[in-house]
């Protein structure tokens, strides 16, 4: 089906992109009806968006019951726009076929969808991690594993802390009170959350480098060679990537750390800094994902680490 209307650019900061066009209610209910009858029920609707020349593929949110079309900076810069600026915009819906099941959303088990197909950024919904629910962000870390052992603690944690002192239940709740998640009016939130066709898929730990005291104590990748104050709040850290079982692989980590970076610019970071292993990755990150969002090396205080930043 197709919906065509004319709507004001709007910027909202939530999930990135940070433009969006609302799609007006009459438009809205049709597409709604639309995609309720194709068995898609979680409140998001994968689309094709035109408007003018440029056609893209992207995701419906809805806030407040009305649905909002993101507007990538790919299509809105050529065509110098920006909010306030009125488009018109032809909206295409393809229901996938009955046949097909679709996600069930929030369930705290990791399970493996079996596909290797990459993920573009625009099929992802990334939001700051007090706009997610709690149990998403579980079924991110699993109930196995270095992730559900650590709860993304590892350079928080105090003087003589340990996993083991502190317990998985313990590391969790903490993680729980960084993220305020499913408090959509807290601003000091720990990291972000991406969906994939409302499915929870991965998490980013993005927060001001001060915070971390093991960071600032124990590990000397981000000091060596350089004269930094470790006090300086206005730095932030990308320290941790986690991408739920079975969607490993897929790119999600490398959406992640491009939105981590307008997510700490957004919050008044003059700088973002992340400290990949150029080994393995592993839960810091690999150098081609930080390098792909942005960053540049700076350092490299070793075989095996690097220091990329972006200054903005």
């Amino acid at each position: 089906m197709e919906q065509e209307f004319n709507g004001e650019i709007i910027e909202w900061r939530g999930p990135a992109p940070y433009y969006f066009v609302p799609v007006p209610e009459q438009q809205s209910a049709a597409l709604r009806t639309a995609a309720s009858g194709a068995g898609y029920g979680w409140g998001t609707l994968p689309i094709r968006a035109q408007l003018g020349s440029s056609e893209w593929k992207t995701v419906l949110t809805q806030k407040d019951g009305q649905y909002l079309l993101p507007l990538k900076d790919a299509v809105r810069k050529p065509a110098g726009l920006d909010a306030g600026d009125a488009v018109d915009i032809l909206l295409t819906f393809d229901p996938l076929p009955r046949q097909q099941k679709r996600p069930v959303k929030r369930v705290p088990v990791s399970r493996p969808t079996g596909s290797r197909e990459p993920v573009t950024a625009e099929q992802l919904e990334i939001v700051p991690a007090n706009e997610a629910a709690w149990e998403d962000l579980q079924a991110v870390f699993g109930v196995a594993g270095e992730t559900a052992r650590c709860w993304c603690q590892r350079f928080r944690m105090l003087p003589k802390e340990s996993w083991a002192s502190e317990g998985a239940e313990e590391l969790a709740a903490r993680l729980r009170d960084q993220t305020a998640c499913g408090n959509q009016q807290a601003r000091a939130t720990t990291g972000l959350v991406a969906y994939l066709a409302g499915e929870p898929v991965g998490w980013c730990a993005v927060a001001p480098r001060a915070d971390h005291p093991r960071l600032l104590r124990d590990y000397r990748v981000p000091w060596l060679g350089r004269n930094e104050d470790k006090t300086d709040a206005t730095v932030w850290a990308v320290t941790c990537f986690v991408t739920r079982a079975g969607y490993r692989r897929r790119g999600i980590s490398r959406a992640l750390a491009r939105a981590a970076a307008e997510f700490a610019r957004d919050r008044g970071a003059r700088a973002v800094e992340g400290y990949p292993d150029l080994v393995d990755g592993g839960p810091v990150g690999t150098l081609a994902m930080f390098t792909d969002a942005g960053f540049a090396e700076v350092s490299r205080p070793g075989n095996r680490r690097a220091v990329l930043r972006i200054d903005f």
